[in-house]
């Protein structure tokens, strides 16, 4: 599926949301179109940018904050570089990012910090909130801090997990740099936040790394979920070229019994296994781990299997609610769709003999691998 999606689909979709976007900026700042460059699609897949849009729609600053903030945020696209002017960008720790310029404090006209991208990829690492996740990031202020170790303890392992995927899933690789522009790493109680991707960022992972054991099992996991939903965002731009339904229908309205999502939510979640399922299996197969790394690994793909399975079973009386799933979704929504519940087989087939022994009894909504080898010796 994921060449499906790369050849086709997804490349239109992207297409569709940069000239989106160009329209967007026309409409609200024409003058800046005359200082950057119109032909590099980079700028406008800027997550940051599309969520000052998100923004403008809610009416989170004020029309003078709104144009000081565009200003300010724009100068990093600049063709004709001058010295920055920055008075409104700076985010509650006194520090603002500037694209492909770097981090600024106050009061400093030289950045003391780069932008920094993934290893050998595009996607580049946002290191603090900006004004414009004021709405999607909903985490205390304390979590929001610079946080250098973070950064320093976890770069590496988020560099060696996106390189397993590069070198062992390279379909889903191509994915994942066509469509993530960002990640975010942050570390709070999951009661505040799990790691997620928002619409309103489009472009941009939430990494919540919170647990002190967390490794290249966790980032390889959380690239292909997070990322998951960043390129379904992108397929879905028009949700008309996925659905025939209105994807807002409510689960629970259709099950007769509680369940907070969405139709289109739920498919997120199902594709998002189909990721995860993908990227640790195709390692797997190419012997990438060993010992505990191997233990995890299989352990993860137990722990979603049992989650995807309980989701294609809701999905299944939803079909049935709607008579057939050729009258919910597209000829491309088909193609998503089948495309996960034939992964879903193949992993009852080639692990189900080993991860149904499983006992996952002990563990929340974040797979924990600590609690996972109490159970599991």
């Amino acid at each position: 599926m994921a060449e499906l999606l790369e050849k086709d689909s997804i490349i239109s979709d992207i297409n569709e949301k940069i000239n989106t976007v160009k329209i967007l900026l026309y409409k609200e700042a024409p003058h800046i179109l005359e200082k950057i460059d119109f032909d590099n699609d980079e700028t406008f897949c800027c997550p940051l940018l599309f969520a000052f849009f998100r923004h403008k729609v809610i009416k989170t600053f004020s029309e003078e904050e709104e144009k000081a903030l565009l200003e300010e945020f724009m100068q990093g696209y600049h063709v004709e570089k001058q010295t920055l002017q920055l008075n409104h960008l700076y985010n509650d720790e006194g520090i603002a990012y500037v694209p492909t310029i770097g981090y600024f404090k106050k009061g400093e006209d030289k950045p003391f910090a780069p932008t920094v991208r993934v290893k050998d990829s595009s996607v580049k690492i946002l290191r603090c909130p900006t004004p414009f996740l004021k709405v999607i990031l909903e985490t205390p202020a304390e979590d929001q801090l610079w946080d250098e170790k973070l950064y320093t303890d976890r770069i590496d392992q988020l560099n060696n997990a996106m390189d397993l995927i590069r070198k062992h899933v390279p379909d889903q690789y191509q994915l994942i740099d066509q469509c993530c522009e960002y990640i975010y790493l942050f570390k709070t109680d999951p009661n505040n936040s799990n790691s997620f991707a928002s619409g309103n960022a489009l472009g941009l992972a939430f990494f919540n790394v919170y647990q002190e054991d967390y490794n290249e099992i966790f980032f390889i996991d959380d690239i292909a979920h997070q990322t998951g939903h960043v390129i379904m965002n992108n397929l879905m731009f028009k949700k008309s070229t996925f659905y025939k339904i209105d994807a807002s229908q409510s689960v629970e309205e259709i099950l007769g019994s509680p369940d907070h999502r969405t139709v289109n939510i739920l498919i997120h979640a199902l594709y998002t296994y189909y990721t995860t399922f993908y990227c640790l299996d195709e390692c797997i197969a190419a012997n990438a781990f060993e010992g505990d790394y191997y233990k995890e690994a299989l352990a993860r793909i137990g722990f979603y299997q049992r989650k995807c399975n309980i989701d294609l079973q809701i999905l299944d009386i939803v079909i049935k609610h709607y008579d057939g799933m050729e009258n919910m979704l597209t000829q491309k929504g088909l193609d998503v769709v089948n495309s996960i519940k034939n992964k879903f087989e193949e992993i009852n087939k080639k692990w189900g003999s080993i991860i149904d022994a499983y006992d996952f009894s002990n563990q929340a909504y974040n797979f924990s691998f600590k609690l996972f080898s109490d159970l599991n010796s």
